[in-house]
């Protein structure tokens, strides 16, 4: 037994080492690595130096040659319909400026097409809502989310625009909301909203009244019949009383959120954060130089290992001939 322990200390013993070994090995695989690349960066670092600097030149070319666009967004409640629904029927507008279809976008925003041409872009995205607690913390300008994500807002939307001129905002604003207007099913869905809202408060206020007399009545009773003998303490049970309050209050909290709701959200949007003056520059020079400066180093660096392995490269696409 003691010899079979011992050999089976040996073999661990033996494991950790070939372990450690290759452990060592791999590390010194990569430290040659990084050494061989950081070579090849030096090698090359003068055509790749060029390269870089003839797209940046061209990058601020674009960028003097161009003009700037600046962005902006509102945020908005869909009272009617579902913030999806909303979003699918904003990016119709959204549909006719890819398209470049003027005559549409003038019809359907009544904007003359002068001052069109002075907008790039209007499209809508989802909301998303992390913690449902009914915040904004994300929107999804990536399009990352499906429209089936529980985390997407059901009645949080935003309308991002880019336009040329930032005077512009106001005009697009009032554009969009008279579009969003002007849809017949939308108004119809939010007037049955409002008289729903309406009836419910009626009923609510209908309970609160029960329950308050209901109350009353219960207590107006004990009163009468738990009369104290000489000398005794009347001692009231109040669950029942509690029992009472808490539900009176409860449905006055129901009606409150009901009535702001009906007084803050009475059209098919209700507009939280509209376009800022402080709009912003979306192709600003930093952006053009980020830009020109990735794509020449990328170009840089292919360009540098093409060079470098242009014999193998050669060799490989001549063998590929001969076959």
């Amino acid at each position: 037994m003691t010899t079979e322990k011992k050999n089976d200390e040996i073999d661990l013993i033996e494991v950790f080492l070939k372990v450690g070994v290759g452990i060592k090995n791999l590390f010194n695989w990569f430290l040659n690595l990084l050494y061989k690349i950081l070579l090849f960066f030096i090698r090359k670092i003068i055509l790749t130096g060029i390269i870089i600097i003839l797209l940046l030149a061209f990058g601020y070319y674009k960028y003097k040659t161009s003009p700037r666009y600046y962005s902006s967004s509102i945020e908005a409640y869909s009272n009617a319909i579902s913030s999806i629904d909303m979003i699918n029927y904003v990016n119709n507008i959204y549909e006719l400026f890819r398209t470049n279809n003027i005559g549409e976008l003038q019809s359907k925003l009544n904007i003359e097409q002068k001052e069109l041409e002075k907008i790039k872009n209007v499209k809508a995205y989802k909301v998303i809502d992390l913690n449902k607690d009914g915040v904004t913390d994300e929107i999804d300008y990536y399009e990352k989310y499906s429209t089936a994500d529980t985390l997407v807002s059901e009645s949080r939307f935003v309308v991002k625009v880019e336009v040329f001129d930032p005077a512009i905002f106001p005009v697009i604003q009032a554009s969009i909301l008279s579009y969003i207007d002007k849809n017949k099913y939308i108004n119809e869905l939010n007037t049955i909203r409002k008289k729903q809202l309406n009836e419910l408060i009626i009923k609510l206020d209908e309970e609160i009244n029960a329950l308050d007399s209901l109350k009353k009545t219960e207590y107006f009773k004990r009163n009468k019949t738990l009369v104290p003998q000489s000398g005794q303490l009347l001692v009231m049970n109040e669950k029942e009383t509690k029992l009472y309050h808490d539900q009176i209050i409860s449905l006055y909290k129901q009606k409150q959120d009901l009535e702001q709701n009906l007084e803050l959200r009475t059209e098919p949007i209700t507009i939280i954060q509209d376009f800022s003056a402080l709009s912003t520059v979306e192709n600003n020079l930093m952006s053009y130089i980020k830009l020109y400066g990735l794509i020449g180093f990328a170009i840089g660096i292919l360009l540098s290992f093409i060079i470098e392995k242009r014999k193998g490269i050669i060799k490989i696409i001549s063998d590929s001939r001969n076959k």
